[in-house]
């Protein structure tokens, strides 16, 4: 009796095992299999015939979503850049009317300054016909911070740029999308939205929300034609994270944006979630061995010597 109950617990902790072993197989292989599955049966047509002619990438000026830009215009997209600043955008724009054969528009807009922007922007894409959308756009505060030590604006900037600026944009686009069977919403959220974040908390949960939230809308367009491809990129050296070079040891696993944007690009249509880039992907399936409580702890111990000789132990 003593020697059945033991069998029946070994195989009740075996099929236990197997199953999370499962779990953590699909959720780390699903999206290399789709996009291998996509090599082998391909979808040949472009990129402006599958979604549409033209792509809407925020925060454009520099770092991810200039080179999203430049590898969309480099498709045959014609794109429309938005960011805050002009003479970024000016630049970015000649260099990719210099390089490739397609349209580029641009709108010097402060995602920053709230719910004010918007009908500026809805006027300027009239017309247009939006098959991508990229939400780019984002900010965080240049050192690791208590939370009670940030800014009350700089707080709602944070919450402007991170969550309503992706949220409004897909807003003001999707129904176009919808009533064409045909679209792209693409969010770049952050491996910071799967993991709580010590001294960047509030970087950490506009992230978790663009992750809920894109997941969420794929479901939801189902059938419609309309695609959402949430981007869970790790580390990547921008205008960004540069100052956070020195200060996080996972720094040596970074990624050139370059590098990164042309292989993310390639991914759009083919999975409908991802890291962007490959070594993101390894980096990925070696944090989802540990529990979300040892990252979080493990970044906590990472950065409080950062916070502590910046502003003191508290």
């Amino acid at each position: 009796m003593h020697c059945d109950l033991g069998y029946c617990l070994l195989y009740a902790l075996a099929g236990v095992g197997a199953y999370a072993a499962f779990l953590f197989l699909y959720e780390c292989g699903r999206s290399p299999v789709r996009i291998l599955w996509s090599l082998i049966f391909p979808n040949k047509d472009p990129l402006s015939v599958r979604y549409g002619p033209w792509a809407v990438i925020t925060g454009s000026s520099d770092g991810i979503g200039k080179e999203y830009a430049i590898n969309l215009a480099g498709k045959g997209m014609n794109v429309f850049l938005m960011a805050r600043t002009e003479s970024k955008l000016k630049e970015v724009a000649e260099e990719i009317r210099s390089q490739s054969s397609v349209e580029v528009k641009w709108l010097a807009v402060d995602f920053s300054k709230g719910p004010e922007i918007y009908d500026t922007i809805r006027r300027a894409l009239s017309g247009h016909v939006v098959g991508i959308l990229v939400n780019n756009v984002g900010m965080a505060h240049q050192t690791p911070m208590d939370f009670d030590r940030l800014l009350k604006q700089d707080l709602l900037k944070s919450i402007s740029v991170n969550v309503q600026a992706a949220v409004m944009m897909t807003h003001m686009l999707l129904p176009e999308m919808k009533r064409r069977r045909r679209g792209m919403i693409v969010n770049m959220s952050s491996a910071g939205g799967l993991f709580s974040m010590p001294f960047g908390s509030i970087y950490g949960a506009s992230k978790a929300f663009l992750c809920s939230f894109s997941t969420a809308l794929s479901e939801e367009l189902r059938g419609t034609g309309v695609e959402c491809q949430l981007v869970i990129p790790l580390f990547i050296l921008t205008n960004l994270t540069k100052h956070m070079k020195t200060t996080l040891w996972w720094s040596a696993l970074a990624s050139r944006v370059d590098h990164f944007t042309k292989f993310a690009v390639f991914t759009i249509g083919r999975t409908d979630l991802t890291t962007g880039f490959w070594t993101h992907g390894l980096e990925l399936t070696f944090l989802r061995l540990v529990t979300s409580r040892i990252v979080t702890r493990g970044t906590y111990i990472a950065l409080a010597p950062v916070r502590n000789k910046l502003y003191g132990k508290t």
